[in-house]
């Protein structure tokens, strides 16, 4: 009996651990575009493969429960800030990707407000890499005005052994992750400056 309570106690404590270690494991960052008036974006719509209802012969990550699942996480993040989802005129496009493969995203770094004061500036010098893991959803945010993105937000490594973790509350919890960086709010509360 003692040998049993042993043993189901070790197993536990290895579950627990690789938990921890797929937890660490998880890289969340983001980068937007400077000097963005983000006053003027009030409402979004989706890319078109991913508010797309699919037909038959079109697999969007080849799985239609995981691009409902994120759709839903980051549309509850997109709507909590205020944004309003619509059909026509969007201000902004929302689109997200999954990653099955390691890859390098690359972003800027900039010297800070406290160097330049309030109008950073970025040079082409100025990119950095994210080397980031296989399991890597992406999220970009883009003005339909001028076609660039103005915001792109990461959580890499969300993996459950060799698949992407599909399950709803990790990917919720990952979306919340990226969005904690989000800079804006349509409803001007609590934006960031």
């Amino acid at each position: 009996m003692k040998l049993k309570i042993l043993i189901i106690g070790l197993l536990v404590s290895i579950q627990v651990m690789a938990q921890k270690q797929q937890k660490q494991n998880v890289q969340v960052n983001s980068d937007k575009q400077l000097n963005i008036d983000w006053s003027k974006y009030k409402t979004y719509a989706w890319a078109s493969q991913v508010d797309s209802k699919l037909d038959p012969g079109i697999y969007f990550l080849n799985d239609l429960v995981l691009k409902e699942r994120i759709r839903n996480a980051v549309g509850y993040e997109m709507d909590g800030r205020g944004y309003e989802k619509v059909s026509q005129s969007p201000d902004i496009i929302v689109n997200f990707r999954v990653f099955d493969q390691p890859t390098t995203l690359k972003g800027y770094t900039g010297y800070g407000t406290s160097y330049w004061g309030s109008q950073e500036v970025r040079q082409p010098e100025d990119t950095t890499s994210y080397n980031v893991e296989r399991g890597t959803l992406i999220v970009n945010v883009i003005d339909t005005k001028s076609g660039e993105t103005i915001w792109r937000g990461f959580a890499s490594g969300l993996m459950n052994g060799t698949a992407f973790n599909k399950e709803e509350e990790k990917i919720k919890e990952a979306v919340n992750l990226i969005y904690q960086d989000y800079p804006a709010r349509a409803d001007n509360l609590g934006n960031k400056k």
